[in-house]
């Protein structure tokens, strides 16, 4: 009795001519201008949307649309029937997907369905005079006399290169391993990465200004022997301070820095200087290259090869003008010069054959990727050079494949390209499908109340990355990835 009483007044309610609760549906597209698969002829266009009724978009629509590779979406805007999007900062010769999730565009009636995810692709056109360069890397390293091991990890890492990603992570503060062992106890997958960083930052440096208590022993390399037989890949950095006025040299180890703005006004560390013989500069550079022979030495002789990577991120953003590491402060000429001497000291003083170089190839200008012509001048050449490997902080899940390409391009495909560092995991699995093999990828490593996290803040606050568990689990577990033990040689 009840029941049909209920339904009486429902069939009233409709019978009045009162609103349905049921949602009305979302407006439709009708149609892109310009239409799919459009070729851009320059760096910048407008996609217009065509629905079949006026429309609005969400607040901050433009953070919302995603564009890969990465672009930048500079506006957003709807009138009557139409939303218009401006596409800017595009690079020549490539594929974009842009989605607009589901929830941007929506209608102007009550209780409508808002608009689902839209996806439109378009590419750009070629410059005239680009060209793309196959992978063809050399097939030996630069070194004749090169170690019988630095030879077999080089193969190996060939052989590999273009079908798999060897896994990577920062060690830990500069000579120990416990970021690497938290970042595989937060995947919990059973797998370890593989290449391990380690770092030279503290041979002649303040620990405690960096808030690490004690200074590594460089000269005890047990750590580095048991990763090296575990099946890890030995990769050494070099944050290299220098003293900022001679009577800081040798005994005041305090006043050393490594960033240009550490330095006194007009009172950088030169190279100019430091090549010239006679010079306290020379005398310092000179010992510090001698001290590291030393170390070096000694991986030489338990027969560990080494990744080698120092000298990176030299031209800072080339369009900024604002190198942050005195090895770039003085420019591309002088910056060459150095590293050939670096590399000749080692290789023909000091008789490192264990070394597999790894040059550092910076990527932007003026916040946007930088064209070829910018980086040739900064490459130390391809004798001078076995890997090229690049330092990226982008979003996390994205490929960087446009990114990959312009590097290999830069070095007309002669050397494996790699991602030396970063802070947001990749999506290697994607990387593979847009032609973008990075070799290995390592992700630096941060604290939070002297603890390790996955994520890295800014001092306001807001993120610098964020990885998670589940984000290194990916990263550890795809087959595409071969992790601790997994490369043979």
């Amino acid at each position: 009795m009840l029941a049909t009483a209920s339904l009486a007044i429902l069939a009233c309610k409709q019978d009045d001519g009162g609103e349905s609760d049921e949602p009305i549906e979302a407006p439709k597209l009708l149609y892109f201008s310009p239409t799919e698969a459009y070729v851009v002829s320059g760096s910048s266009f407008t996609l217009q949307l065509c629905f079949d009724q006026n429309v609005k978009v969400v607040s901050g629509a433009a953070d919302n649309i995603r564009i890969e590779p990465a672009a930048t979406i500079s506006k957003v805007w709807a009138y009557d029937e139409l939303v218009s999007i401006s596409i800017e900062a595009l690079e020549s010769g490539t594929s974009y997907t842009l989605t607009i999730p589901h929830g941007t565009i929506y209608g102007w009636r009550d209780n409508q369905e808002t608009v689902p995810a839209i996806n439109y692709s378009f590419s750009t056109k070629k410059k005239e005079g680009e060209e793309d360069y196959e992978r063809n890397p050399a097939k030996s390293l630069t070194n004749p006399q090169a170690s019988p091991e630095a030879k077999a990890l080089y193969a190996a890492l060939l052989n590999i290169y273009g079908s798999k990603t060897l896994s990577g992570a920062v060690g830990g503060d500069a000579w120990d391993m416990g970021f690497s062992d938290y970042v595989a106890s937060q995947a919990n997958c059973g797998k370890y990465p593989a290449v391990i960083g380690f770092d030279y930052l503290f041979m002649h440096y303040q620990p405690h200004i960096w808030g690490v208590g004690h200074p590594p022993d460089y000269a005890d390399i047990s750590l580095i022997e048991k990763a090296y037989n575990q099946g890890n890949i030995i990769h050494i950095c070099w944050h290299w301070n220098m003293p900022k006025s001679e009577s800081d040299f040798p005994d005041h180890p305090e006043n050393y820095r490594f960033y240009v703005a550490d330095f006194e006004e007009n009172n950088v560390f030169s190279i100019k200087d430091a090549l010239a013989e006679g010079t306290w500069q020379k005398r310092a550079l000179d010992y510090y290259i001698e001290r590291l022979a030393g170390y070096l030495s000694k991986l030489q002789n338990a027969g560990i090869p080494v990744l080698f990577r120092p000298l990176h991120e030299a031209a800072g953003d080339y369009g900024w003008k604002n190198p942050w590491f005195w090895w770039g402060f003085e420019g591309p000429e002088q910056y060459v010069k150095l590293w050939k001497y670096l590399r000749d000291a080692l290789q023909e003083t000091y008789h490192l054959n264990n070394l597999i170089w790894v040059y550092t190839m910076q990527t932007l200008y003026n916040g946007t990727l930088a064209p070829i012509s910018e980086m040739e001048p900064w490459y130390p050449g391809d004798d001078y050079v076995d890997i090229v490997g690049c330092d990226l902080y982008e979003s996390k899940n994205t490929t960087c494949s446009v990114i990959f390409k312009r590097v290999n391009n830069s070095v007309k495909g002669t050397k494996m390209v790699a991602l030396s560092e970063c802070g947001n995991l990749l999506d290697f699995e994607k990387s593979f499908e847009e032609d973008a093999p990075w070799l290995y990828y390592m992700t630096w490593c941060s604290k939070d109340g002297g603890n390790w996290t996955l994520y890295s803040n800014y001092s306001d606050g807001s993120p610098n990355w964020s990885n998670t568990p589940e984000d290194w689990k990916k990263a550890l577990i795809g087959h595409r990835i071969l992790n601790r033990g997994e490369l043979i040689y």
